[in-house]
């Protein structure tokens, strides 16, 4: 193999490992994983009714509904505002649920206020509500019932307060459901309590559901861009099971029983999760369904319960946590539920804890005293080419040897450019006297890959680096900066060409040219970078900027080589080289050592031929 093909190859699995990598880390089910939560068998009757019943919004018609629990026609029109140094929220009593829940530190991506509560479902209902089946043999959910406070003074805390609000749905003189809200100050979690009240002649059945049926709105641009993130969880103690909805018409169901943890949902930024306190829960299950948007992508929508079992009805209390708010990597990992599962930050055996162990740690460090984002990566960048560095000097000693060696590779090759087998040998021979690997320069590349596909994950998650600017154009590092913008999609490129990724390319063929010194890889290094410039064009804007200034400096570094280091001498690298069995030589003996073997096996089984004893 020359060094020509040998850097072809390297250079073709390097882009064939990064293309696989997007592939298979899309937010999308993996059917071959190994999955420790094993759900229940669902029949395509049980799609098609829960489909129907995402499609109605939950709502129950009116003539199926439970006569023992009358509804209250007029709907208590009370509502409770709320403000926390995180929040604005709106408690209604229609249903008893939170009707607005607005974070106050996040805008949505066209500046305006970001409300996780569905505004465009029936009822608005954000939080959890309980169902059960009433006596009658009629389904009961509470948010169709009518609560009243106790209180209907406006609450406001500060950061290290907390308050407790009550409502209370009666069903007749001697039988209530109260349900109380825990509110604390510093937290988007919110404590919630059903309390049954002498409901033993009125409810059966054997288990009640803790329901969620908020569908998180979409906050970002691009539907399509949201959904490749927005998915549903079943935490058990055993593992995480992934639901992803993500195919217009086709429902999912899927129902899962053991030691369930919490359940959640999440769009790119946000998440809402149950978590079971009391008592505990038998299993959990998950809808979810997938709707046009009107940009062209899709919408998901899911639906969450919790099976819990019933006690005598008399004097029953099921408690939750009701977690509603960003995804806040360091928040979610110091929950006892373990809601930081729910953040895909790449491959768990090598991605991930670069991205959760060294990149963010590093990266919110960085931000305590650099206050642009874009400087926190261009810093981040420098800290990596100077860890690399000693892999880098290898590259480049590497790229060097080649560069001297370059005019006998031409000659060998002009001497034997009718037996490749012959020019093969010698240039392989040529390698190991002068202490050559040709391959050598494409491992600090190989290098960087875990880092760029953490880069990636981190960029593409964590909410903190979500529309954080850089300058001019470059307004969210979270997404491509969009140079140029086009009225309609192009193949591959899409509908905007990024700047970045423009200037990374360049830079790309600066080094190439800088390095390459074989006239037929000349047409690799303008390739390449082409290839670089489509693949990186829909990355956010953050991974272009890192790997552009990873380019300045490798330049910079090359530059400095040229000026300031004096070129290598035939004789004394030949000198160096010595006998030392290097990779070349390993390779030519293991080389020589089979074609010894396969000439020896041939002579074998010649006629007349007896292989000695």
């Amino acid at each position: 193999m020359n060094s020509s093909r040998s850097t072809t190859i390297a250079i073709a699995l390097m882009v064939f490992v990064f293309f696989g990598w997007l592939i298979l880390n899309q937010p999308k089910p993996n059917p071959n994983a190994p999955k420790k939560p094993v759900p229940t068998t669902v029949d395509t009757a049980a799609k098609a009714k829960e489909a129907a019943a995402i499609t109605a919004a939950v709502s129950t018609k009116p003539a199926d509904r439970s006569t023992v629990f009358a509804i209250d026609t007029t709907a208590s029109e009370q509502s409770i505002q709320i403000e926390t140094p995180l929040v604005k929220a709106v408690i209604s009593g229609k249903g008893g649920n939170i009707s607005s829940w607005i974070l106050k530190n996040y805008k949505t991506f066209d500046k305006k206020p970001l409300e996780l509560v569905d505004q465009s479902a029936e009822g608005k209902t954000g939080d959890v509500n309980l169902r059960f089946v009433a006596s009658d043999g009629k389904s009961v959910n509470t948010k169709d019932l009518a609560f009243h406070f106790e209180d209907v003074t406006a609450k406001t805390i500060g950061e290290k307060d907390s308050f407790t609000i009550k409502a209370i749905c009666k069903v007749d003189s001697g039988a209530a459901i109260e349900k109380t809200f825990h509110i604390h100050g510093d937290d988007y979690t919110v404590g919630i309590e059903y309390h049954l009240i002498g409901l033993q002649s009125k409810v059966s059945g054997y288990k009640y559901g803790l329901v969620v049926d908020n569908a998180l709105p979409y906050t970002e641009a691009s539907s399509n861009n949201e959904s490749t993130t927005a998915k549903a969880f079943a935490g058990m103690k055993s593992g995480t099971e992934d639901i992803d909805a993500s195919k217009v018409g086709e429902p999912v169901h899927k129902s899962f029983s053991g030691d369930p943890d919490f359940v959640a949902s999440r769009t790119q930024y946000f998440l809402q999760a149950l978590i079971p306190v009391l008592p505990r829960p038998s299993s959990v299950d998950v809808s979810g369904a997938a709707f046009s948007a009107p940009d062209g992508g899709h919408i998901e929508k899911y639906n969450l319960s919790v099976l819990v079992p019933i006690g005598s009805a008399s004097n029953d209390v099921i408690a939750a946590r009701y977690y509603l708010g960003p995804l806040e990597y360091k928040r979610l990992s110091h929950m006892e539920s373990a809601l930081d599962r729910t953040m895909d930050f790449g491959w768990s055996f090598l991605v991930r804890p670069i991205s959760t162990y060294l990149m963010m740690p590093l990266f919110m460090f960085l931000h305590s005293f650099i206050f642009n984002w874009g400087l926190v990566i261009i810093v981040f960048s420098i800290a990596v080419k100077t860890i690399t560095y000693p892999f880098s000097r290898g590259q480049m000693n590497s790229m060097r040897k080649m560069q001297a060696l370059q005019p006998k590779i031409t000659q060998i090759k002009e001497d034997y450019k009718d037996d490749q087998k012959k020019q093969q040998e010698e240039t392989f021979k040529m390698y190991r006297t002068y202490g050559v690997n040709p391959a050598g320069g494409c491992l600090p590349l190989l290098l960087q890959m875990p880092i760029l596909f953490s880069l990636y994950a981190v960029l593409r998650n964590v909410i903190e680096l979500r529309q954080a600017p850089f300058f001019s154009w470059i307004q969210d590092l979270s997404i491509p900066d969009g140079l140029f913008k086009f009225s309609t999609n192009i193949p591959i490129i899409g509908n905007q060409l990024s700047g970045l990724t423009l200037l990374m390319g360049i830079t790309m063929v600066v080094q190439s040219a800088l390095t390459t010194t074989d006239p037929r890889q000349k047409k690799m290094a303008y390739i390449m970078p082409i290839m670089f410039t489509f693949l990186f064009n829909n990355l956010p804007s953050g991974v272009a900027l890192y790997y552009f200034m990873f380019n300045i400096f490798g330049i910079a570094q090359q530059f400095y080589n040229k000026k300031f280091l004096p070129p290598l001498d035939l004789e004394q690298m030949k000198a160096t080289a010595g006998n030392k069995k290097g990779f070349m030589s390993r390779l030519q003996d293991l080389e020589k050592n089979a074609r010894a073997t396969r000439q020896g096996n041939a002579v074998g089984q010649l006629p007349g031929k007896k292989k000695k004893k």
